[in-house]
């Protein structure tokens, strides 16, 4: 088994830390419910944590962002049928740790210092990555209401084969 030095807890703790505290915090922004503040945490959290456990695998920051995004959306979706609130409250707040700001800001200030080749690929790094929490926020949004599709679909036909028998 892979047992983490100290200096990797400390980063390891600090990054979930600091993920959930900024979910938290744009749950707060954006007036999320009381009672859904530790959920939309725990969210944020994990999506973090996804994607640095598949940046650490060797993914691509692109891909490692898409399974983010995919988990985050999909989790959202649950909490919002289990709490009865929107899932929005879930996956803008919880989204936020994995928005690219700094490759955005990196990407202006070197179109700012006359770099125009790393500001172009910097930019076309952070459209690659809003890209694809988009497309993770779609999926999830896709495979939760197919699966929600499938079991009413399946408990209808259960229903009207009871009546019958």
């Amino acid at each position: 088994m892979y047992f983490l030095s100290w200096g990797d807890r400390m980063f390891w703790l600090g990054g979930l830390s600091l993920s959930l505290l900024s979910a938290v915090s744009f749950g707060i922004l954006s007036n999320v419910p009381l009672r859904t503040l530790p959920a939309v945490g725990l969210v944020g959290m994990s999506g973090w944590a996804i994607y640095r456990l598949a940046t650490l695998e060797g993914l691509a920051a692109s891909f490692a962002t898409f399974l983010g995004s995919t988990f985050i959306s999909l989790a959202s979706q649950t909490l919002s049928v289990r709490l009865r609130v929107p899932a929005t409250n879930f996956s803008v707040a919880g989204i936020i740790v994995l928005v690219p700001g700094s490759t955005a800001y990196k990407s202006m200030l070197a179109f700012i210092n006359g770099d125009y080749l790393g500001g172009v690929t910097l930019g076309a790094q952070t459209s690659l990555l809003g890209g694809a929490i988009a497309a993770g926020l779609i999926l999830g949004l896709s495979l939760f209401r197919l699966w929600k599709g499938f079991v009413s679909r399946y408990a209808r036909n259960a229903r009207t084969r009871a009546k019958t028998d």
